[in-house]
């Protein structure tokens, strides 16, 4: 997979409050926030324009999903889905989420102006659809399933029920089937990533404090094998956080429980980080609802410290302690800062994900 970066050059905010005359109407909107697109003026933001336009796709997922561009996109139909948002698997998919869920009642370029902005992707795209804090519910006629804010696990109901029991809510009347929708990412990769994005482990402080394991896992082979760290992917198909203590008996059963789950039609969609583009295109082609995917869901719009503040000189983005650079001379980082590392749980899971 390869990223278009881009810098982290914010959208401009428009926090004043403003009025607004909504076509000839004499009501007066005052705007507190830009969390609105009707309190945004749409052309003065030129890259959220150029990002809203529709991605042109050459794989065969992508001309399918240009196809169903052909069916308007309205306010009704498609499949349920719940943003199993995995850390350092892809903030971007939520762009993907929203313009699939929530067009044209939020524009496309609305979507991308909120990831655009500073702060946390999925933060400021929840406050987008009044969600910042749901957890039970729906938004958009019924097709995106609370919460989206957050790295939540699977949750008990979620492993219980049956993806049309996700459904009972009368909001969801409009929709059909449902489930879960996630990017996976290889164990390695995410692993380095995550450390890079200041120990990025959802929930581990539960059990250890964040300064004693930076002080006892000041590299990333460390970090790996501190308790709690690796088998993110598995543990949250298993209702546990990402930086969860596994039980001390019973890994292979978490595992085989992830594997089953995510072969099960729990799962709506099943994506890859490292096949980022195909994926997006799949996910717009197979929820049945005519949309297709913008230039923004293409591109690195999240916010980490993982950053150009983070990288060393001459490309590397940076050396651990014996000098060896976590960047690599191809795609993604260099796994052999890891020592041999391998993350028993979740690289199973993601051969199975393949």
């Amino acid at each position: 997979l390869i990223w278009a970066l881009i810098g982290r050059t914010s959208a401009p905010a428009f926090t004043g409050v403003r009025r607004h005359i909504l076509g000839t109407q004499s009501a007066v909107l005052l705007c507190g926030s830009d969390f609105k697109p009707e309190c945004v003026d749409v052309h003065s933001c030129a890259r959220c324009r150029s990002l809203a336009q529709r991605h042109c796709c050459a794989s065969p997922e992508c001309a399918a999903a240009a196809a169903a561009e052909a069916l308007p996109a309205n306010g009704s139909g498609g499949v349920a889905v719940r943003w199993l948002h995995i850390p350092k698997c892809g903030s971007t998919l939520g762009i993907s989420l929203l313009q699939y869920a929530c067009t044209p009642a939020l524009p496309a370029w609305h979507i991308v102006y909120m990831a655009m902005a500073e702060n946390q992707i999925d933060v400021r795209m929840a406050h987008a659809i009044e969600a910042r804090r749901a957890r039970d519910g729906f938004r958009c006629a019924g097709r995106l399933v609370m919460p989206f804010a957050g790295h939540v696990p699977v949750t008990p109901a979620e492993l219980l029920l049956s993806p049309s029991g996700m459904l009972s809510h009368a909001a969801a009347k409009s929709a059909r089937g449902g489930g879960l929708a996630a990017m996976f990412r290889t164990p390695s990769q995410r692993l380095i990533s995550a450390f890079l994005d200041n120990y990025h482990a959802w929930g581990i402080t539960r059990h250890a404090s964040r300064t004693a394991m930076k002080h006892a896992a000041p590299t990333v082979d460390l970090w790996a094998r501190f308790p709690g760290v690796a088998g993110c992917q598995v543990k949250m198909l298993n209702g546990l956080d990402c930086g969860a203590l596994p039980p001390s008996r019973g890994a292979q059963a978490l595992l085989a429980r992830a594997i089953r789950l995510l072969r099960s039609d729990a799962f709506v969609f099943v994506g890859l980080v490292e096949r980022w583009r195909e994926s997006v295109c799949l996910l717009h082609a197979s929820l049945g609802r005519g949309t297709a995917p913008v230039e923004g869901e293409m591109q690195s719009l999240g916010h980490s410290r993982n950053s150009d503040a983070r990288r060393g000189g001459g490309g590397c983005r940076l050396k651990d302690k014996d000098g060896v650079c976590y960047g690599s001379a191809g795609r993604g980082y260099n796994a052999s800062v890891l020592r041999g590392f391998r993350d028993e749980l979740d690289e199973p899971l993601y051969a199975a994900a393949e």
